[in-house]
């Protein structure tokens, strides 16, 4: 059994799809993604010749081709389903139950096209006796040497090929359509793929042709089957490169906001040590961690994003609290930060002196600059007067 480098990349894919599911479990998206792709990789001859050697004879040249030709059409459908499902706005990750998304009238149509292909496929298979199986269906997959004088085999290859031709167009015709509603990365990657699918559907196209040609007793050139396997070749890595370049994609999304949250993290340090000795009672986070739980929280993106999201809010309570003080001492909200920095600290040694301050008004500091204010814009200001506070010290 030897492997190919694009079936290596195959089976490597579908591993570090399967490693994202177990950590993302709820996320439907994923669950179709990997079911299709378990259902392609067990179309590829290297995992049927597997099969077939660890069966030990129990799975046949004919049964093994059977599974292949069945896993690739529930593969190709459960890809069509998940551009499908993708392209009209189905919000997968959701785990509440009126929030799954709702399969169209076209998705059921398409699966149970694919269920009726595979009928017809595994009827023509009984119908071929077992002694001429492995002679009409190669296991190499080249029509040339297929008993395509038979009827049953015709109908076989026939069938399935017409649904793959369908189920490629339409994905590649569904995937463009999400593309263009994505980002510019994860369009580039999914037309990539939709390139993919349509070199699939344009082999299985010319495939289909040979095949309907040499049922008819009419002279097929060896070359259209030869050079849809070329076109199979290449659609395979366009494929592939689609997925990961989509993968990649929405890593690096998560790898910036992860750099961008420790960033800030990291510089809202000089207010938040302030604000935090002055009210310690203020801290949302009380639990103590071992020191290789510590280090293991630097790098984990979930224990990073709560920190950040903690020391922000800590910070923002803080000098909500500390704002009768910062009217004591005359803090302007419309000063600039190297002000309100100054403000901050003579409020916070009026306050630790035993002041009572003279009115409980809150006073808002470190105000977004635009009405249209969001988290970011309010976290931003917040790390303007920190960067402040460190100067002023």
């Amino acid at each position: 059994m030897v492997v190919t480098p694009v079936e290596l990349l195959e089976l490597v894919m579908t591993g570090w799809f399967g490693y994202r599911l177990v950590r993302s479990p709820r996320d439907r998206g994923l669950w179709v993604i990997v079911v299709a792709l378990v259902l392609l990789l067990l179309g590829e001859a290297f995992v049927i010749s597997a099969l077939r050697t660890w069966s030990e004879g129990v799975i046949t040249a004919g049964m093994g081709k059977l599974i292949q030709n069945c896993a690739l059409v529930l593969g190709f459908c459960a890809v069509l389903l998940f551009f499908l499902l993708s392209a009209s706005g189905a919000r997968y990750a959701s785990g509440r139950p009126e929030e799954r998304p709702r399969v169209p009238l076209r998705g059921w149509c398409d699966g149970a096209a694919a269920v009726v292909v595979c009928v017809v496929v595994t009827l023509s298979m009984a119908a071929t006796p077992p002694r001429l199986q492995a002679g009409a269906y190669p296991a190499s997959g080249r029509l040339q040497d297929a008993a395509l004088d038979r009827p049953e085999v015709v109908a076989f290859y026939a069938v399935a090929l017409v649904y793959f031709t369908y189920s490629c167009g339409a994905a590649a015709f569904w995937a463009v359509r999400y593309g263009r509603e994505s980002g510019s990365r994860v369009r580039f990657g999914l037309w990539l793929a939709a390139a993919g699918m349509v070199l699939f559907g344009l082999a299985s196209a010319g495939r289909g042709v040979y095949v309907a040609a040499a049922g008819l007793g009419a002279a097929a050139p060896d070359a259209l089957a030869g050079g849809a396997s070329s076109l199979i070749e290449v659609g395979a890595v366009l494929w592939i490169s689609g997925l990961l370049a989509v993968g990649v994609a929405a890593r690096w999304a998560t790898l910036r906001v992860w750099l961008h949250h420790r960033r800030q993290y990291r510089a809202l340090r000089p207010l938040w040590e302030r604000l935090h000795r002055a009210f310690p009672e203020d801290a949302l986070d009380h639990t103590r961690r071992e020191p290789g739980r510590l280090w293991r929280d630097r790098f984990s993106a979930a224990q990073v994003h709560r920190a950040f999201w903690r020391r922000a809010i800590e910070c923002r309570d803080g000098l909500s609290k500390l704002s009768p003080w910062l009217r004591d001492v005359g803090c302007d909200p419309e000063a600039d930060p190297a002000e309100q920095a100054e403000a901050v600290q003579r409020a916070l040694e009026l306050r630790a002196s035993g002041h009572t301050p003279s009115s409980s008004a809150p006073l808002l500091v470190a105000a977004p600059s635009t009405t249209a204010a969001t988290v970011d814009t309010d976290v931003s200001q917040l790390v303007r007067l920190a960067r402040a506070l460190d100067i002023h010290d």
